[in-house]
């Protein structure tokens, strides 16, 4: 793991990049090359037939979840699973490369290896990129961990809200490229089951700056797998809704 300075330099870095993608589509090649993922992997002794992929947020470096004590507390609370996390940086979203990657780099040698559950677990902008590949892969994954994801822009946002929520809203026409309205079409659908193959689970802080998005999606999501607590956008928070989840979660796994 790289020296604290290091590290600090690194994720400076990574957000200032980020930050000025936003204003420019040309500035996400600044992030670096978007071919291959980078990755981090936690493994066990012997192969695993769980796996969980992590997803950092828009500022963040894969390397945050370890460091913030993420997967030493999925051991501690004896969580039978392998972990990677990917590098998934801003670029790999802004250019429209995030999906393939995953599937390329980490879920098709993950099959190949025998893992036979795949968890997407994403924090922020992760948190959109785990559940917007559920959306387009969904028979390739057992289910996603969503930490205050970024579920969308505010008009389209707006728009469910004006309608009565999820079950109400009529997504349209839904463009290839436009991965927001394709993620809640898919939420509606998949929702909309009595019994959804693929478990969601949801938490997020009641300051958080995603809260209004994430509360539309925790209404039509089994209450046993919402959580949301104190709390703002911030690793704080996110640790803490992890320690709670992870009891939850335990008990459903096989």
């Amino acid at each position: 793991m790289p020296t604290p300075l290091g590290y600090r330099l690194r994720r400076l870095k990574r957000s200032l990049l980020a930050k000025t993608a936003l204003l420019t589509s040309r500035a996400s090649s600044l992030l670096g090359n978007t071919s291959t993922l980078a990755k981090m992997e936690y493994l066990g002794h012997e192969p695993g037939r769980r796996l969980v992929i992590f997803l950092p947020g828009i500022d963040d470096l894969a390397e945050d979840f370890e460091r913030r004590g993420f997967i030493d507390d999925m051991r501690r609370h004896g969580i039978m699973a392998d972990a990677i996390a990917i590098d998934a940086h801003y670029g790999y979203y802004a250019t429209r490369t995030i999906h393939d990657r995953i599937t390329d780099d980490v879920v098709s040698s993950a099959r190949s290896a025998g893992y036979e559950e795949i968890w997407l677990a994403g924090i922020s902008l992760g948190g959109f990129g785990a559940a917007s590949y559920a959306a387009r892969h969904a028979s390739d994954i057992s289910g996603l961990l969503l930490f205050a994801p970024y579920l969308g822009g505010a008009p389209l946002i707006r728009e469910i809200v004006a309608a009565g929520g999820i079950d109400r809203w009529e997504p349209g026409e839904v463009g290839t490229d436009d991965y927001q309205r394709a993620l809640w079409s898919w939420f509606k659908q998949h929702l909309s089951r009595d019994d959804p193959a693929l478990p969601i689970y949801l938490a997020y802080g009641n300051r958080d700056m995603f809260r209004r998005a994430n509360g539309l999606l925790g209404q039509v999501l089994p209450q046993e797998r919402v959580l949301s607590i104190p709390g703002g956008h911030d690793w704080h928070t996110w640790k803490a809704l992890w320690q709670m989840v992870l009891p939850n979660w335990k008990s459903s796994l096989g």
